[in-house]
Formats: C-alpha cells, sequence, structure tokens
C-alpha cells in the first residue's frame, strides 16, 4: 500500500481504539468500587508488562500517523512480494478484533476491570462468551497481529507472539480461580467444557 492510504488508515484506526477505550472504560466503571471474595494476585512486573504489551499496538497507529516513514517504512518494517495481500488480511484480522473487543467488553460489563471474583459473581455466557471464554485476550492477540500486517512491523509481531504467550498463562490462572470454590465451582467447569479458550470449539467434549 501507498505511504498516504496506509497513514488515512491508520488515522481511521486511532479513532477506533479511542471509541473502543472509551466505551469500555465506561462499560467497566461500575466494577471499580465492588467488594471481591477472591483476588487474583499476579506478579507487579507481569501487571506492568502487560499494561505495555496493550499500549503498544493501541498507539502504534499514531505513531504511523505523526512519522509514516518511521513507522511503517522504518528499520523495524519488512517488505515483500506480497504486502498488498498480508495488509488486507491484517486489516480484516484487526477489525475482526475491534469488532468483538467491543461486543465482549460490552456483554462483561463491570467485570471488565475486576481482578478477582466479585461477592455476588455470577457467570457470563453470553455474547461472545457463548463460545470462548477470554474473548478479550483473543481479540487484543488479533489486533495487535492485524495491525503487524498491516504496517509491516516486526515489532507489531512480537508484540502480538508475546501477549497471545501472556494472554494463555493469565487465562489459565483465571480460569483456576473461577473453577474454584471461591469463585463459580462447578458452573464455571461445566462452562469451560463446552467452550473454547481464545478460540470457539469445533468439537465438544464427551463426558
Amino acid at each position: 500500500m501507498q505511504v498516504a492510504t496506509v497513514r488515512l488508515l491508520a488515522v481511521l484506526m486511532v479513532a477506533a481504539h479511542g471509541v473502543v477505550w472509551v466505551l469500555g472504560s465506561r462499560w467497566a466503571r461500575p466494577g471499580r468500587s465492588v467488594r471481591l471474595r477472591a483476588r487474583l494476585r499476579p506478579p507487579p512486573l507481569a501487571v506492568r508488562g502487560g499494561y505495555v504489551l496493550l499500549l503498544v499496538p493501541l498507539l502504534y497507529p499514531a505513531v504511523v500517523v505523526v512519522a509514516p516513514r518511521w513507522g511503517y517504512e522504518g528499520p523495524l518494517s519488512w517488505s515483500s512480494r506480497i504486502d498488498v495481500v498480508l495488509q488486507r488480511a491484517g486489516l480484516g484480522l484487526w477489525a475482526a478484533g475491534v469488532v468483538v473487543l467491543v461486543w465482549a467488553a460490552r456483554v462483561l460489563g463491570r467485570y471488565l476491570d475486576v481482578d478477582g471474583v466479585t461477592e455476588d459473581h455470577e457467570l457470563v455466557a453470553s455474547g461472545p462468551y457463548r463460545y470462548v471464554r477470554h474473548p478479550v485476550y483473543g481479540s487484543f492477540t488479533a489486533i495487535a497481529a492485524g495491525l503487524g500486517l498491516v504496517f509491516r512491523s516486526y515489532l507489531l509481531a512480537v508484540v502480538a507472539a508475546v501477549w497471545l504467550a501472556a494472554a494463555m498463562w493469565w487465562s489459565v490462572e483465571e480460569e483456576s480461580l473461577l473453577a474454584s470454590p471461591e469463585g463459580l465451582g462447578d458452573a464455571y467447569r461445566a462452562y469451560s467444557e463446552r467452550t473454547g479458550r481464545l478460540l470457539p470449539r469445533l468439537w465438544q467434549r464427551r463426558r
């Protein structure tokens, strides 16, 4: 793609990311003052690193808008004969990630910003949660990977890979708590058996 086209896409992406951030913050706000009966306690370094991993893909389009020669054609970018094909695939992956992220954030609502189990915690199994247990993590992976393809960025490709590994680890920790007696117990274990972790399950486990 031409630099001008990519820069225009980056402007639209910045606007989309801003809308997602505002909506997510609004929907998550009621959960910031809830009381927890059990809390996840990740290492502080992992929390800070997670925030960085989230911010890099969300802010990268702004870098392309301000400095397209660096963000799109700089030393951290690749070039190949099938760039246009990869970029179109990346744009579709990014768009799917944004749509699912907004959908999941709306359905999860006040639990979006909760690192644990609230005193009145309920199982969320509607919307994308009907098919996958962690659509938010999957969406961020798709967004980072999609942006990496659109902007031909090695940095974003690495971020997507690291985020995927971190999401797999963190999802195991969350599920362990939610399936415990302090969490939702048998209800969550039954839910886990019929859903995928980051992608929909193509087959059901036989009992």
